[in-house]
């Protein structure tokens, strides 16, 4: 994957829960019916999905609050907790982590925001003609579904300039897309990323730390300096890794030496874990990693080759090279944007997932 500068780390930092593409991931499933039936004309990508939950805010009126400005532009926090709510669904996140999975979704909205810029300034966003036209189709094929935009706009409480702008973003998006993704691109992808796509199973262990009942602040920094230090006895040998899961894991796998058995690329573990575990060998021990259960210290204990052929995983490959292009896109424009944080909203330090202190 790109090694973009807003969203590359190095190794040494621990891995981010709620990855952006996570959290494309999650929005899309909650979206992707609601959405596709009047959008999409076929092939909406994840990063569509992305705008159609920034711009159904149903609360904006009543909660104007600046969380970003990009090139000048507000980024308000009803779009943020818009985002942040498909995110989470039902899932109760653990106090400590919620913040890093705040500052990845607004990371992720200003890096929709940064791609739009960038195609402005090549020339290759969406015109004012365009725009009208895509909206003259929608109301026409909702005039033969037996609505009208109207009652489209006031079902999702949208303004018109809202979906104005979610129009802008699909067809800047699907042209940088269409010149992107290559069949050669989409073959080196492949080639690169066999293992994440080809059905591979890995057999993991893991060590999850949790904020003890009542502590506040929750204060994730300390869970992961604690993982730090686990992870350093572990490898000195002065702890097994069985023993550390059985003693300070609270997972209830703990119970088992913290052994999770077999998990997919796909599921059914969280995107950060996953993502985590695949890029460690047999015998590997991961650096403390972010989710919205707490900080885990994960190992590979072994590895099923998968069987799936090129083929077999074309989705796949598409949105993992969308994702490319958005990561490395936005890092370029980020060189040439201004982005400020008022703090009304937990963010990283720019080019870190080190959050920022908040005001």
């Amino acid at each position: 994957m790109s090694r973009a500068r807003l969203l590359a780390h190095a190794t040494t930092q621990p891995v981010v829960s709620w990855s952006a593409a996570s959290i494309l991931r999650k929005i899309i499933a909650v979206l992707a019916v609601a959405t596709r039936s009047v959008l999409a004309s076929g092939g909406c990508s994840a990063c569509d999905m992305l705008c159609c939950a920034e711009a159904a805010e149903r609360t904006a009126e009543r909660t104007k609050v600046t969380v970003a400005i990009v090139d000048g532009q507000p980024v308000y926090a009803a779009e943020a907790q818009r985002v942040l709510k498909q995110v989470l669904g039902p899932q109760q996140a653990d106090p400590a982590a919620l913040p890093v999975i705040q500052a990845q979704v607004l990371a992720e909205i200003i890096n929709r925001r940064l791609v739009l810029a960038y195609a402005r300034r090549r020339g290759e966003a969406a015109t004012a003609a365009e725009i009208d036209s895509a909206l003259s189709e929608l109301g026409k094929r909702l005039q033969a579904a037996g609505s009208s935009l109207k009652e489209y706009l006031d079902a999702q409480s949208l303004e018109e300039a809202d979906l104005r702008r979610q129009l802008a973003w699909r067809i800047t998006w699907n042209r940088l897309l269409r010149k992107y993704v290559t069949q050669q691109r989409m073959e080196e992808y492949f080639d690169q990323h066999r293992r994440q796509l080809d059905g591979t199973e890995l057999c993991v262990s893991h060590i999850l730390l949790t904020t003890k009942p009542g502590a506040n602040p929750p204060d994730i920094s300390e869970l992961i300096k604690q993982a730090a230090q686990l992870r350093a006895e572990i490898l000195a040998g002065t702890l097994s890794f069985e023993e550390a899961a059985r003693r300070y894991s609270s997972s209830p796998t703990a119970r088992d030496a913290g052994r999770l058995g077999y998990i997919r690329r796909d599921g059914p573990m969280v995107e950060a874990f996953t993502r985590a575990a695949f890029a460690l060998q047999p015998g590997e021990i991961s650096q403390p990693v972010v989710t919205s259960f707490g900080v885990h210290l994960i190992r590979c204990d072994a590895v099923k080759p998968g069987d799936k052929k090129f083929a077999d995983v074309l989705q796949q490959i598409e949105d993992g090279l969308a994702r490319q292009l958005l990561e490395e896109l936005a890092a370029q424009q980020f060189l040439h944007s201004t982005v400020e944080y008022t703090g009304a909203w937990p963010h990283f330090k720019p080019g870190t997932t080190e959050l920022a202190p908040q005001r």
